[in-house]
């Protein structure tokens, strides 16, 4: 059974007062009193009503002053003022310092101060409910904010370090999410002593469902390399590569597909080995001072299972660089045509010494509005300052 609501009722007048009280007492409330205001804001702050019905005219404090206190102390206090005929600006007044409602006396009956106090009460209820609905949310707000920075943790950690050595190659990258997390991956792994692989992945859309691919899609790449230190030799062939990973891929059912870039790079035969599942721009490969588009047709991975992938293979010289971008990058860089976009991306690479020159030079950084998430990756030959593959 709830407990009885608690009103106090401030008024110097006994007679009034106690009507009052036993008018409440009668419509099912718990009613006390006090003969002041300087008693009832003691009485207040001793046992805290659910809500106050003050008079007006007293002696000592005044309704307005205790209304003004009330206001200031306990701000979701509802406040009901009662005021003499003739005294309207009174209540006016009081309406304006926070008071609920107003009731005038001598009061007209029961009904009257029946319907002025559950109105104040039913509105104080609703507040309450809003503000525990605000801290639920609010609490959900935190937990979901803690939830996504350990995600962005949890996906930078899982990039290649930059600057890292890759045979003869330094790789460096950028990932620029369009939201908190990313929906775009990259990474690159050694095979053996001569060989080792990278990729470029965009997942269609972004934020933590396309986020949460990218670790899938991390896990299915580390299972195939894994089997390529145990003797399978798929990961070594691009293009079966690529259709074990759709096809694994569709196994998971989770309805988004893939566009991905990858190679293999054969550093004892100078050979880049690479096949495409539906990235876009094409990736540059710049050897001195001819970049040339790796145009390689390919669907999506996650789409058919009957997709195949066409691989070939491109020579390395002894300043090769190669650059591959997402599809985000051409939404932030402005007006222009695709062509015009991928000229300036290419011509950009010729000067670039790492992933973050490229994207100072495009303008693609912190202050640029992303509406899709932005992975750019640099395989640069050479660098003194690069870490080695372990």
């Amino acid at each position: 059974m709830d407990a009885l609501k608690r009103i106090l009722v401030i008024d110097d007048a006994e007679d009034v007062r106690v009507l009052v009280q036993r008018q409440l007492v009668h419509l099912g409330y718990e009613a006390s009193g006090a003969g002041n205001g300087v008693e009832g804001l003691e009485a207040v702050a001793k046992s805290l009503p659910d809500l106050v019905v003050c008079d007006l005219r007293m002696p000592h404090l005044d309704g307005l002053g205790v209304l003004s206190v009330l206001r200031e102390r306990y701000p979701l206090l509802p406040v009901v003022v009662m005021s003499g005929e003739g005294l309207l600006n009174d209540a006016v007044s009081a309406l304006r310092l926070g008071a609920w409602d107003y009731i005038s006396k001598p009061i007209a009956g029961m009904a009257v101060l029946q319907l002025a106090v559950s109105k104040a009460l039913e509105k104080a209820e609703l507040i309450r409910d809003n503000q525990r609905q605000r801290q639920k949310l609010e609490a959900v707000y935190r937990e979901l904010a803690d939830d996504q920075e350990a995600g962005r943790r949890l996906q930078l950690g899982l990039l290649p370090e930059n600057g890292r050595r890759l045979g003869t190659f330094t790789l460096t990258r950028e990932l620029l999410p369009s939201s908190y997390l990313s929906g775009d991956f990259l990474d690159a792994f050694s095979l053996d002593a001569k060989r080792w692989g990278f990729y470029l992945a965009d997942v269609a859309g972004h934020g933590v469902p396309s986020a949460l691919v990218t670790v899938m899609l991390r896990t299915l790449v580390d299972r195939q390399v894994l089997a390529a230190h145990n003797g399978d030799a798929g990961i070594l062939a691009p293009s079966r590569f690529l259709k074990e990973l759709n096809g694994a891929l569709l196994r998971q059912g989770h309805e988004k597909h893939v566009a991905l870039f990858y190679g293999l790079v054969d550093e004892e035969r100078q050979q880049l080995r690479c096949a495409n599942a539906g990235c876009f721009p094409w990736p540059v490969l710049i050897n001195g001072e001819r970049a040339l588009a790796l145009e390689l047709p390919g669907m999506p991975l996650g789409l058919m299972t009957t997709a195949e992938y066409e691989e070939r293979s491109y020579e390395l010289t002894a300043d090769t660089t190669l650059v591959a971008c997402t599809d985000g990058v051409f939404e932030v860089m402005g007006p222009g045509t695709v062509d015009e976009k991928s000229q300036r991306i290419a011509e950009a690479a010729r000067r670039a010494g790492s992933a973050a020159d490229l994207v100072k030079t495009l303008d693609l950084g912190a202050n640029a509005v992303r509406p899709d998430d932005v992975a750019v990756m640099m395989l640069k030959r050479g660098g003194a300052h690069a870490i080695r593959t372990p």
